[in-house]
């Protein structure tokens, strides 16, 4: 089989894994994002009120959506990254940056593949009942909005995942070129802390994206753009208000980040 669609389903599955996981801490990071006032009392009584009223389901709202538009995604950026770093060891001999450079080329171009997906999958993890499913909410969407309303955030989504996967794919392999011993614990822990680098690096273009997805509803006001929603956020929120459910991401990107390359090594062998 090609090497390259080998890594297309590795990065696939990989992702499929690790999100489905740790998908709870996804969700309450956005509900922390887009609803700071309710869901700012800790992780666990924001589980519960979540728990009370939606259910265990409600853990996993949006789910289904995330694996989705998460299989292509990761598929796409694995593959990416391998085609581009192969390329790029002809022209440039700075291996960290050809893992930057190839991070970045494959972020950036797998998340505006299935950028639309994502912002259904934002929806669906805030509402409560006005969308049936993803069909449902892209139709919806569409009607109301127009169809350029799922690309709501690309830009800045776009621009956020440059130094994200970048710096993910350089903190990891940068990690395992000086622990050359290969096991999954390894490849967990390495991965772990890529995440959260990467995450601690870039988050606030993470909150104005999901502010963005869900401008004018659920109580957001309708943002002209980028900046109008950044001036918002700083008005009511206070610089605190880009941050807003970072804990909760921690708690999903740390395992979700290390899950991934473990399955990826595992996948390897």
């Amino acid at each position: 089989m090609n090497d390259y669609i080998i890594n297309f389903i590795q990065g696939g599955v990989a992702g499929v894994v690790s999100r489905t996981i740790t998908s709870p801490f996804e969700r309450l990071k956005i509900l922390q994002q887009n609803y700071p006032s309710l869901y700012n009392r800790g992780v666990y009584v924001s589980f519960s009120q979540i728990y009370r009223t939606n259910g265990l389901i409600g853990l996993y709202r949006g789910n289904l959506t995330n694996c989705v538009r998460i299989f292509p995604q990761n598929a796409i950026q694995y593959s990416i990254f391998k085609l581009s770093k192969n390329n790029l060891q002809r022209y440039i001999t700075n291996e960290h940056i050809i893992h930057f450079i190839s991070g970045s080329i494959g972020g950036v171009l797998s998340y505006s593949a299935i950028y639309p997906l994502e912002t259904v999958r934002s929806k669906l993890s805030v509402q409560k009942d006005e969308y049936r499913g993803i069909y449902d909410c892209l139709s919806k969407t569409t009607k109301k909005y127009g169809i350029f309303s799922l690309y709501k955030g690309i830009g800045i989504s776009a621009l956020g995942f440059i130094p994200f996967q970048g710096s993910n794919f350089l903190t990891y392999f940068y990690l395992k070129k000086y622990n050359t011993e290969n096991n999954i614990i390894k490849s967990m822990l390495f991965g772990s802390i890529s995440g959260f680098v990467s995450v601690s690096l870039t988050y606030p273009f993470d909150t104005i994206k999901r502010r963005l997805q869900l401008s004018g509803e659920y109580g957001n006001p309708m943002y002209k753009n980028t900046l109008d929603c950044c001036t918002y956020i700083m008005k009511h929120n206070g610089l605190r208000g880009f941050y807003r459910g970072l804990f909760s991401c921690y708690l999903k990107i740390i395992p979700a980040n290390g899950i991934y390359f473990m399955i990826i090594d595992l996948l390897k062998t």
